[in-house]
């Protein structure tokens, strides 16, 4: 092969070694801001680079250890709950539920009875039971304490038969206001200028009446004390009670948020007559975080229970969108009572129907289902169901007292005129007070609800571990143990860069065997070229001979596309012919450029240094 072919192959081979992947990996050790790496690359000795290196690859290995173990203390989403009291300036006062502990009055049960003993058709009894001998025999608890669940009532019978609002509440105050504006009387509406009642129908409590204050006329709490806040008189009615079915007196209070559902089913304080109360209220709210650190709901909608309430349930969260976790466990367990058995036994403001027990298909489905879901009650419904992300509690202290008392009697009788028919005649009678009194005893008490102190807890989960702190701890770790900051991280990612684009633009490079074929018989055409017809390029017209062997190898200096004379000879001219058949011959077009310039001031191209060619040894090589 001709050597200037073999050269031409060998120069563009070294040009493509030149600028590879250990070039880079050397530069970057030794310019790198990372300790070890410039330690490594600048140490001369064998035994000196070794021991470099076995420092580094320690050091990187107790970084890579610490490293992922401060990663995985973060994936972990710890969490830590956080205590603080705050001053308000003012709250709102909670909403407040109270429920009698009668379901039904007996003047309508007893009539019921009668009815029942008369009647020969089931469809007109207003229960499914003749007598309270009938009614003993569906118990299967041995203390009856499942009673009242053998009482087929449906709302109409909640609604004309249970202890009204205005039978129940005798008296309301707040912060010695008037809650009414008025004497109480069955013409009261539910709604008035300064409080808000609504029923919430149960068969388990009866008739309950959730009372709301309008803070936009009442105002705010603003100030605590015993002196201020709410005060109720109520009566249970003790006459109206069924034994059978009620075997306690008194009334249950809940206290709750203001737009939260009453679950007095699951809470909730009883209180007995002939008693004065004070419930001293200390407000309490929980934050806590949802998924990954926690698992919490904020909304129903959030909730995997909104999936069964779509299109067929919806109205059950219609006017109660406030999500808490007692509502939500008491509406899974509707939800699927009603999915079974096609009826409720709660009205949470739905459509649906009340259990029959009268019905023996209702009755037994109803049976079948408690049996199984109160065992499976945990899988059933915890999965559905999580605690609420934002929580209010209010934290009651109950205190007690006797009331009234003796020469309270007379001023009690005064200012409810409408109780004196279920008196003596004559109340002022000294001889019928303790009768009156015994009444009283028997059938009123009174409670007072006030704000204990205007300060609140907070309980706030927070993540124990922050995304923040992990990215200081980690650039510590870093530094400490291999000397590496955010420019070094810059400096490796641009690494990696040049690699990746050395490597892209190698397979664009790559040839096949007929590509390097063509590329030697390109060289074999160009490397006939003298040097001596680059020199005098001022003069393109002139004829050289081609047997003119520069002294040392002829550097490539790019393709030729000219065409030999007659006497085999390439014309100057021919040097501006350049190929652009491929990118690798347009980037030496570049260094074709630079060594014509060369040639031009006299200088000859080469690996050792530049010598300058006089004109003197051109025209002996040429009358040669």
């Amino acid at each position: 092969m001709d050597y200037r072919i073999h050269f031409g192959i060998h120069m563009l081979a070294d040009k493509t070694k030149r600028i590879n992947t250990s070039t880079l990996c050397k530069n970057f050790a030794s310019q790198s801001t990372t300790h070890g790496l410039r330690r490594i690359s600048e140490t001369e000795g064998t035994l000196g680079k070794l021991l470099w290196t076995v420092i580094f690859l320690t050091a990187l290995a107790g970084c890579t250890y610490h490293c992922s173990f401060l990663i995985q203390k973060y994936l972990k989403f710890s969490k830590v709950t956080s205590t603080e009291e705050i001053h308000a300036k003012e709250l709102d006062f909670p909403a407040l539920t109270v429920c009698n502990l009668n379901i039904l009055k007996k003047s309508f049960l007893e009539d019921q009875l009668e009815k029942n003993r008369n009647s020969t058709h089931d469809r007109d009894r207003g229960f499914c039971f003749a007598s309270e001998d009938s009614f003993l025999r569906k118990s299967d608890a041995k203390d009856l304490s499942d009673i009242w669940a053998n009482l087929g009532v449906t709302l109409e019978h909640l609604k004309t038969y249970g202890h009204k609002v205005y039978d129940l509440i005798v008296q309301c105050t707040y912060n010695s206001k008037d809650c009414f504006n008025q004497s109480i009387t069955r013409d009261l509406p539910l709604e008035t200028e300064n409080i808000t009642i609504t029923d919430y129908p149960s068969t388990r409590l009866g008739y309950c009446h959730t009372i709301k204050l309008n803070q936009s006329t009442l105002g705010k709490v603003r100030r605590t004390g015993q002196t201020l806040g709410l005060t109720l008189t109520l009566n249970i009615e003790r006459n109206e009670y069924w034994n059978l079915l009620s075997p306690e007196y008194g009334v249950r209070i809940m206290i709750h948020p203001r737009q939260a559902y009453p679950t007095v089913d699951r809470g909730g304080i009883v209180l007995h007559p002939g008693t004065k109360s004070y419930m001293s209220i200390r407000i309490r709210e929980i934050e806590r975080l949802p998924a990954p650190y926690g698992d919490c709901t904020k909304t129903f909608e959030d909730s995997p229970l909104s999936e069964l309430l779509k299109n067929k349930y919806d109205d059950y969260l219609k006017n109660h969108t406030y999500y808490t976790y007692e509502f939500c466990q008491s509406v899974c367990r509707e939800i699927h009572l009603l999915q079974k058995c096609e009826c409720v036994e709660e009205q949470v403001n739905s459509t649906h129907k009340f259990c029959n027990p009268c019905s023996r298909k209702e009755e037994d489905c109803k049976e079948d289902f408690k049996s199984y879901f109160d065992d499976n009650e945990t899988n059933a419904c915890t999965v559905l169901c999580k605690p609420a992300c934002q929580d209010t509690r209010y934290d009651v202290t109950l205190s007690t007292s006797e009331w009234p008392n003796l020469e309270f009697q007379e001023f009690v009788l005064k200012r409810w005129p409408g109780l004196r028919s279920d008196f003596v005649e004559s109340p002022d009678d000294k001889s019928s007070i303790p009768l009156n009194e015994t009444f009283l005893n028997k059938n009123f008490l009174r409670v007072h609800i006030f704000v204990q102190e205007m300060n609140y807890l907070r309980f706030m989960d927070i993540e124990a571990y922050t995304l923040p702190e992990l990215f200081a701890d980690l650039g510590g770790c870093l530094g400490l143990y291999i000397g590496v900051s955010l420019i070094s991280i810059i400096e490796f990612q641009e690494l990696l860069l040049h690699i990746t684009g050395l490597f892209c633009t190698k397979l664009t490079r790559s040839f096949s065997f007929e590509d390097q074929r063509s590329l030697k018989m390109n060289l074999s055409r160009s490397m006939s070229r003298s040097v001596d017809d680059l020199m005098n390029m001022q003069h393109p017209n002139r004829i050289y001979d081609t047997n003119f062997r520069p002294e040392g190898p002829t550097p490539p200096i790019f393709w030729l596309r000219g065409k030999k004379d007659a006497q085999n000879n390439f014309k100057i001219s021919d040097v501006e012919n350049l190929a652009e058949e491929d990118t690798l011959r347009r980037k030496m077009c570049f260094k074709c450029l630079s060594d014509i310039e060369n040639l031009r001031n006299g200088y000859l191209y080469r690996r050792r240094p530049l010598k300058r060619i006089t004109k003197s040894v051109i025209n002996t090589n040429s009358s040669s």
